[in-house]
């Protein structure tokens, strides 16, 4: 897998794309891009309500529904844990799982 970082404009391979791919899907608004209308995250809809533990679950639901759709083109992953904690710009949410095989471990703003 190839891509471009999307903070340094630099071409990533391996893990490092589809930790960019998976920042890229977690950002995504569901029907903000032409052509691709089911590419994103629910989540995003729900960010301006109040942070507490119910919207963290929620939040977490919708992450792991967007990281496992397949219109998202992650095949291949394999969400083992997903967790969303409030911060003071919104919410983290940090995945762990697998990918073809290699463990994976990230960390999305929100």
């Amino acid at each position: 897998m190839i891509a471009i970082d999307q903070d340094t404009g630099l071409t990533v391979t391996g893990i490092d794309a589809l930790k960019c791919r998976i920042k890229r899907v977690l950002t995504t608004q569901v029907t903000s891009r032409v052509k691709r209308r089911m590419f994103g995250n629910r989540a995003i809809d729900r960010l301006g309500n109040n942070q507490n533990p119910a919207e963290a679950m929620i939040i977490q639901n919708l992450s792991i529904e967007a990281l496992t759709d397949e219109q998202n083109g992650l095949a291949g992953l394999t969400v083992s844990q997903c967790q969303a904690v409030t911060g003071s710009t919104g919410f983290t949410v940090s995945v762990v799982g697998a990918w073809n095989g290699e463990p994976l471990t990230t960390s999305i703003s929100l």
